[in-house]
């Protein structure tokens, strides 16, 4: 499994890629303040079940760590997957209205 960070501008995506096929996928804007939202998380129904969605949302906290910013999960699963992990990513989750 290899995940491949595509970023241009205020946009990006991280992808997941298994025997040279796009299998998972999670999306992101840089909002007005220089933030991450993540607006789109997509999983296949041949990895689904298998942990790949959070391992693409850490992948998001991650970059979010190493750049000093915060994130704001736009889409429903990011937003379940910050209710679950609170904890681990209270620094960095965004929790405005």
């Amino acid at each position: 499994m290899e995940i491949l960070k595509k970023a241009s501008g205020r946009t990006g995506k991280f992808i997941a890629i298994e025997d040279n096929e796009e299998v998972a996928d999670i999306s992101w804007l840089v909002n007005d303040e220089g933030n991450y939202v993540i607006d789109h998380t997509w999983v296949s129904d041949t990895m689904n079940g298998k942990g790949l969605g959070l391992k693409l949302v850490q992948a998001i906290i991650d970059m979010a760590r190493e750049d000093k910013k915060k994130v704001i999960p736009g889409c429903r699963f990011a937003n379940k997957m910050f209710e679950r992990h609170k904890d681990e990513f209270s620094d960095v989750w965004d929790q405005r209205d």
